[in-house]
């Protein structure tokens, strides 16, 4: 067993009781047989968001198929905005009681119900006999996917390594696309099935990742609230290879005990604690905003009616539109897991503020101008560039917006008011969702290219919201992020205070060059 296998530098530029998170390791995640176990264990939590993918890209492509038109009558407009929009309220319903039970049973039982009521909605929604009975699935369906995506993030935050959080939870986010990908190649596949079985046998595999999360999301390493000598014994095994003495364990568990104690003393527990403190209101805006925002700026538009789109500027053929369909979700893919991996280098902010200008001024704004063009003049050429800034908008949007919801946001929120917020945010996306699968097919049916000017005033809006309001939380701890909305009143690590340095640990004078010291005396300003 290695010794010390973190090696924390204790004193950073932002203060002298945080830490250097990208320090603690001197090598690679995967040559740490314990970080291999623990990233093993957490790609069964990860997978959750490739169903959400899978349901988002099977709606887009079902539009594609002939026989799924045919069996519900060619719905347009708001029929087909029934369709899609009738997911989100099942989600919107869970709301009631998620924030409840996931601190009730714990993330790990709320993601294995979740994967039992969407299997239930599956076996519904692929053997459908009519709209309502559809309908009625999609919003089952919704609901599962809430319990899945409201413990998810939550699990994988609390779980994963300080040093690869940031990559982890925004890599969660980013399996959207992987889904999305399985999904649209699978249905292009089903298109030369010459029976309903084409839609229905797309549909049920749609139930796999909750199969497998049922199976194995048991045996993931989950830290309980109140459950201590649990907690360190998951830190010990997981975070630093069994070692009891590596400093990290320490760390990370003064951290968690005295946040939390914290936590109870300034909070009364009930859904006023959101709106108590000027940090939690702070942190409602940012997680709120944010929900908004990433359904806002044309993703919903992309995500569930391409195929209206591309059908919008006489892209007709029900091949083409799935190879499209195909081909942009691996696009998305591949810059949604760039983007996880380079969002800690660059930083949150930074890269929501690139994303937002990219998205508008080579994506958005000319796809509007490209598509006037072909409404007005029916010039083919305009049409066909459509396609183009489909791709670089959705580019820009996949390196960062994607996985914001289960990166950035979840960093924000304290222990004490993250279930509520968590619920809270899932509770804004599906509402917003709803409300843009209702209003886009009507829209692109009745005000056609116009409808993308208010998406650009959209973009516009989020970039202000972001550059004054957002703050950056880059490569901090969970817990010392709350320093920078809850200020004077959050917790320090009193580690550092006592004046007592463990054997581990190095001590640096904000971000100076680190000084390894034994555990002894430390004099003022060392």
């Amino acid at each position: 067993m290695e010794k010390n296998q973190n090696q924390i530098v204790a004193g950073t530029d932002r203060g002298a009781t945080t830490i250097n998170v990208h320090g603690l390791l001197t090598k690679s995640w995967y040559k740490y047989p314990h970080l291999r176990r623990l990233y093993g264990w957490l790609v069964v939590v990860l997978m959750v968001q490739a169903t959400n993918g899978f349901d988002g890209s099977l709606m887009n492509g079902l539009q594609a198929l002939t026989y799924w038109q045919k069996y519900f009558d060619y719905p347009t407009g708001a029929q087909l905005g029934i369709f899609n929009g009738t997911q989100g309220l099942g989600s919107v319903f869970s709301v009631t009681f998620l924030w409840w039970l996931v601190e009730k049973i714990g993330r790990r039982y709320t993601i294995m119900i979740g994967a039992v009521i969407i299997i239930i909605g599956v076996f519904l929604q692929s053997f459908a006999t009519s709209l309502a009975m559809f309908a009625s699935a999609r919003a089952i369906i919704g609901m599962g996917l809430s319990f899945e995506y409201t413990a998810a993030p939550m699990l994988v935050t609390e779980v994963a390594h300080p040093a690869h959080r940031a990559q982890l939870s925004t890599l969660l986010n980013t399996l959207y696309n992987f889904g999305a990908t399985i999904a649209a190649w699978v249905t292009l596949g089903t298109l030369t099935i010459q029976s309903d079985w084409s839609w229905r046998s797309v549909s049920l595999l749609q139930m796999f990742p909750s199969v497998i999360s049922i199976t194995l999301t048991w045996f993931v390493p989950e830290i309980a609230t109140g459950q201590n000598e649990k907690a360190r014994k998951i830190i010990v095994d997981y975070h630093c290879g069994g070692d009891e003495n590596d400093p990290l364990a320490a760390f990370e568990m003064h951290e968690i005990e005295t946040t939390l104690a914290f936590e109870r003393e300034s909070s009364n527990g009930g859904w006023l604690a959101l709106f108590k403190t000027k940090g939690n209101r702070w942190r409602v805006w940012v997680v709120c905003s944010c929900a908004f925002l990433t359904q806002a700026t044309g993703t919903t538009l992309i995500g569930y009616y391409l195929v209206v789109v591309l059908s919008g500027i006489g892209i007709k053929n029900p091949r083409t539109q799935s190879i499209i369909n195909g081909c942009l979700t691996m696009w998305n893919m591949g810059f949604a897991f760039w983007g996880a991996y380079v969002i800690d280098k660059f930083g949150r902010r930074k890269m929501m503020l690139y994303s937002l200008t990219g998205q508008l001024m080579f994506g958005f704004l000319p796809w509007t101008i490209c598509n006037a063009l072909y409404t007005k003049s029916g010039n083919e050429a305009a049409g066909h560039a459509v396609i183009a800034f489909i791709f670089i908008a959705s580019a820009f949007y996949s390196t960062t917006w994607n996985g914001i919801l289960t990166g950035y946001t979840v960093e924000c929120m304290s222990y004490d008011v993250r279930s509520k917020l968590i619920v809270s945010q899932n509770f804004l996306v599906q509402a917003s969702i709803t409300g843009f699968n209702y209003l886009n097919p009507v829209a692109l049916e009745n005000i056609q290219w116009k409808y993308y000017v208010v998406i650009d005033i959209i973009i516009v809006l989020a970039f202000a919201c972001v550059y004054f309001t957002y703050p950056e939380t880059s490569s901090i701890t969970l817990e010392e992020i709350s320093t920078i909305f809850d200020g004077k009143h959050a917790v320090k690590n009193a580690l550092f205070e006592e004046e007592i340095v463990m054997d581990g640990i190095s001590k640096g004078a904000s971000g100076d060059k680190a000084v390894t010291v034994e555990r002894k005396e430390v004099s003022e300003g060392t």
